[in-house]
């Protein structure tokens, strides 16, 4: 069974991909994210 990311798994993946992709996300930035394509939009959006 596939599980639905709760918003703490969301915050750890963003702080992740901080982290690896040298990006900065605002705390009001967070809390747009619902969703696993939304943090890849928002991380991209950044590059």
């Amino acid at each position: 069974m596939i599980s639905t990311p709760d918003s703490l798994d969301l915050v750890e993946l963003v702080m992740a991909l901080e982290e690896e992709f040298g990006v900065s996300v605002e705390e009001e930035e967070l809390e747009n994210i619902t969703t696993i394509g939304a943090a890849y939009e928002l991380i991209t959006g950044k590059l």
